[in-house]
């Protein structure tokens, strides 16, 4: 870092300063001491007098200085300390900028996959007609593995499969009870439910798709009238996002009267 000019200016000015302070002083005391010896003893006690108001002046000069210099440490310390802070709270700002444009990115990208999948679903007249055809459109749509599609039945509270999904042919899926697993859970709640990142390491997931390890699961219930009319339980191999869409679909479904 390099020293300010007025820096190397006050340490002159201030060794100038103390260096004839000292010349003077030498004088006045050997002009004390050159004094005949018949001088008045008053004349002693005023120049005594005079070197001692001097060295007064001098010690206040000295103290006046190192507080000055104090002072300007102490500001430099404090400027520095606030050009941190500054730089910090700059730095601290455009990470904000930078998450901000981040998830205003992702929120378009989101809501331009969103509306392309809606697109692909609904644009589908037979979808309305055919809960088979829409629960195939709906696996295809995003890559699922298998897929199950559970209706309402009496009594309340119980659901059964109605459709399914590239599921093998000796492989049947099991009815739920609301409130029963995953499935049962998110009928319950009224909320998708997403078991992600199955691995082989975990416990297997059990579902009405059976012990999957591999993939997610995604449970989305169909709400109409505040309660779980139908409930789809899918697997794919990769994260599809549906979960976050899903209130879209539901809606869409029940207003169009396809479930």
């Amino acid at each position: 870092m390099k020293t300010p000019k007025n820096q190397f200016w006050n340490a002159k000015y201030s060794t100038l300063v103390f260096s004839l302070a000292g010349f003077g002083f030498a004088c006045n005391l050997a002009k004390m001491l050159l004094l005949p010896e018949n001088t008045n003893a008053l004349v002693f006690s005023l120049e005594a007098l005079a070197m001692l108001f001097f060295l007064a002046l001098l010690f206040v000069a000295i103290n006046c200085q190192k507080q000055h210099e104090k002072w300007i440490k102490e500001g430099k310390e404090k400027s520095a300390k606030n050009i941190k802070t500054l730089m910090d709270e700059n730095e601290d700002l455009k990470k904000r900028i930078a998450e901000y444009e981040l998830k205003e990115n992702e929120e378009k990208r989101f809501a331009s996959y969103q509306e392309k999948m809606l697109r692909k679903i609904f644009s589908d007249g037979k979808s309305a007609t055919d809960k088979e055809h829409f629960l195939h459109l709906l696996a295809e749509s995003f890559a699922a593995g298998a897929a199950v599609l559970y209706k309402e039945s009496e009594p309340s509270g119980q659901f059964i499969v109605e459709e399914v999904y590239a599921l093998p042919e000796d492989f049947i899926p099991q009815p739920f009870v609301l409130g029963e697993g995953f499935h049962g859970q998110a009928a319950q709640d009224l909320s998708p439910i997403v078991v992600s990142s199955i691995d082989a390491d975990m416990i297997p997931v059990a579902s009405g798709l059976g012990n999957t390890s591999t993939g997610w699961l995604y449970c989305l219930p169909v709400v109409k009238e505040g309660r779980c009319v139908y409930l789809i339980e899918m697997v794919t191999f990769k994260e599809v996002e549906i979960d976050k869409m899903w209130n879209e679909i539901s809606t869409r479904l029940v207003d169009m009267k396809i479930f």
